[in-house]
């Protein structure tokens, strides 16, 4: 016995597959007809003996056929079917032929009943659809099989197998053709998917939409409609409930398992799953839908909407829809959906109202409130850390609200609004530790996120230092200007250059202080405010891009405020010079305070007329040496003022954003900085 594998071929034929003629030729008595019956009968006569005899084989391979064993065909094993050795090479080659759906349709067979998910579930269905049609067809042959199996009986055992018009072995050939050619495409398809499911399933057999051969194209399309059947009814779901019935996780939507999320990571995107007839765009909205209808439903309180618009909406989908209509559907549904999302957060939470309190009161755009705020606390934060309390900074951070515009904010963002101290380190005091803090509940905490808090603290504390420095200096050079009016008038011959050189400089710090804030406030905060607001109005803004939106924002503020530069908090920063910077300025007002005490001593000292003894001669010459300390410590006070400045200035020359290098023109209009006209050092670039 020899054996016979699978053995696939190409073809084409544009005629239904299953729908083979098997009407059997009448007999003509045509003289054409009756000549070649007379040679068909010489040559049945002469014919040599085989066996199994062709009408033996014709009673077996309808078994066959149908994936069962028979006496002279068996099944070695589901892909391989044993032939008879003694017939003659002609039968062997059409047995060959023969035998091949037989082989295709058990494997396909043994492939239906293997586990898998939804759609590889509909995929199988969609065989078994196949096969039975195929069943059908091997019944029909089956029955003209027996028929001329029967007639046979009233003929001649040598001639049977001869007669023009009856079944032949070569007849089933013929017959089974079409067929065959669809099996090899079925078997072709399982092989290809059986390790597959979901998106990745669709996608492999959508790639036989584009085939060449209409037969292989159009029935790839018609089992495709089939097979992508739970694969729209889980979209269906997704787009009009916001959930996800996908228990074999097909769907190119998942959420996550053990997240506490409410947007942010709740649901990925997984990307192999996308089937590839749905474009990018359709896919972030249909993602966008979903997800926007689950916050409704979980974050927002508005589970009732959800199911209106789930009924209003609502609608079933299959492919090969005409153009257009499901992603118009898709389309309705994902701009009713961010839309509504986009009015509770607006109307029922107060998105603006509290976008706008962050940036009034942590990014210091309430002036009013700022100033009182400073003259309220300065007293309060010049004490050691350790003696502040937080029941007092709440007060006073009242007080400052009573006093100012910020009394008619709404109740929801006064609410918001606390004050308390950063962790205390030895020697601090309560410059170092105060900050206000605003506190955004849900569900507006998936916009003004953990990372978004982090960044409006960063950037208060600098403003907040900034103010605090700018209220120091304020304070010297009122101190300064009142004393040149009144006692320090007095002591000119012994202060008074001293005095020039400390306003002077002072005046300067005034100006650098004034520019930055300027700078930051104006130039950085309300361009990108503005910027934020143009987004926000935007039509068709959906969370996840008004979430990008306002981290831009904060973005923006950080590396255009010097906060967010190259090596941030590195030695060599733009913030790190500014905060050295900073402490030259805290460090020159404490000497102006020395100079000032010095000064009041002094004509104090003059008022009394007190004569002079020895010991005065001593006083006068410790006087001497702290007079001298203090003029030297406000002169190196001044130097490296300038030379941090001229750094400074030299660095933000070389920005690459546009408005920094205005910064840096800005500070030095009069081009009274030595600023270096050439770049870092290579050390500097090194270190970048």
């Amino acid at each position: 016995m020899s054996e016979v594998g699978r053995n696939p071929s190409s073809g084409d034929r544009s005629r239904s597959p299953w729908t083979s003629d098997l009407a059997v030729d009448s007999i003509t008595t045509s003289v054409s007809t009756i000549a070649l019956q007379a040679k068909a009968d010489v040559l049945a006569l002469n014919k040599p003996p085989t066996e199994p005899s062709e009408s033996k084989l014709l009673a077996d391979v309808w078994c066959t056929f149908q994936g069962l064993d028979s006496t002279t065909l068996p099944f070695v094993n589901s892909s391989t079917i044993s032939l008879p050795s003694t017939l003659p090479l002609p039968t062997i080659s059409i047995l060959h032929s023969l035998v091949e759906p037989a082989l295709l349709y058990k494997n396909l067979t043994i492939f239906v009943e293997s586990p898998s998910g939804l759609t590889g579930q509909a995929f199988r269905s969609a065989i078994k659809n196949e096969l039975r049609s195929y069943l059908a067809l091997i019944s029909k042959i089956g029955e003209e099989i027996r028929k001329e199996l029967e007639a046979e009986n009233d003929v001649p055992e040598w001639k049977r197998g001869w007669s023009l018009g009856g079944v032949t072995l070569k007849k089933c050939i013929y017959w089974l053709r079409d067929p065959t050619l669809v099996l090899r495409l079925l078997n072709d398809m399982a092989d290809k998917c059986k390790d597959k499911n979901g998106g990745q399933l669709l996608n492999a057999l959508y790639s036989y939409t584009s085939h060449g051969d209409p037969l292989i194209s159009d029935f790839a399309s018609k089992l495709l409609k089939d097979v992508s059947r739970p694969f729209y009814e889980i979209l269906q779901q997704w787009i009009y409930t916001g959930e996800i019935r996908d228990p074999y996780a097909e769907f190119f939507v998942q959420k996550r398992d053990q997240t506490d999320a409410v947007w942010d990571g709740k649901y990925i995107l997984v990307q192999n799953q996308i089937p590839s007839f749905i474009s990018d765009e359709l896919v972030n909205k249909i993602f966008q839908t979903g997800k926007s209808l689950d916050f409704i439903r979980m974050g927002c309180g508005g589970g009732d909407w959800v199911d209106r618009h789930g009924t209003e909406l609502s609608r079933s989908f299959h492919y090969g829809e005409a153009d257009g209509e499901i992603e118009a559907a898709i389309d309705a549904a994902y701009r009713k959906t961010v839309t509504h999302l986009m009015f509770l957060l607006t109307t029922k939470f107060k998105l603006n109202e509290h976008i706008h309190a962050l940036k009034n009161y942590l990014l210091l755009g309430q002036g009013d409130f700022v100033a009182m705020l400073l003259e309220l606390l300065a007293p309060s934060l010049e004490r050691p850390a350790n003696t502040l309390y937080r029941h007092n900074l709440t007060s006073i951070l009242e007080t400052a609200i009573r006093g100012s515009n910020a009394q008619y904010s709404i109740p929801e963002v006064l609410r918001n609004l606390d004050a308390r101290m950063l962790e205390l380190s030895h020697g601090e005091i309560g410059w170092d530790v105060f900050t206000l803090e605003y506190k955004v509940e849900a569900p507006l905490d998936v916009i003004v996120n953990a990372y978004a808090t982090r960044q409006y603290l960063k950037i208060f504390n600098f403003l907040w230092r900034l103010k605090r420095v700018g209220f120091a200096l304020d304070i010297a050079w009122r101190r300064s200007i009142t004393g040149a009016r009144g006692i320090l008038s007095y002591v000119k011959d012994v202060v008074d250059s001293d005095w020039k050189m400390a306003r002077a400089c002072c005046s300067e710090m005034i100006h650098f202080i004034c520019q930055l804030e300027y700078y930051i406030l104006y130039e950085v905060i309300e361009s990108s405010w503005s910027e934020l607001q143009t987004e926000l109005s935007k039509p068709d803004l959906t969370l996840d891009r008004l979430i990008e939106v306002h981290t831009k924002y904060l973005a923006n503020i950080t590396h255009k405020g010097l906060l967010g530069s190259a090596r941030a908090g590195r030695q060599g920063s733009l913030i790190h010079q500014l905060h050295e910077i900073l402490k030259v300025m805290l460090s020159f007002t404490d000497a102006i305070d020395a100079l000032y005490d010095l000064s009041v001593e002094e004509y104090t000292l003059r008022q009394t007329q007190v004569p002079k003894s020895t010991s005065d001669n001593d006083a006068n010459a410790e006087d001497g040496a702290l007079h001298a300390s203090i003029s030297a410590r406000i002169k190196n006070l001044k130097t490296t003022f300038h030379f941090l400045v001229e750094k400074l200035l030299g660095d933000l020359a070389y920005q690459n954003d546009t408005e920094m290098r205005f910064l840096g023109v800005r500070l030095n209009f009069n081009e009274y900085y030595l600023v270096p006209r050439h770049r870092k050092t290579t050390t500097d670039s090194a270190r970048t």
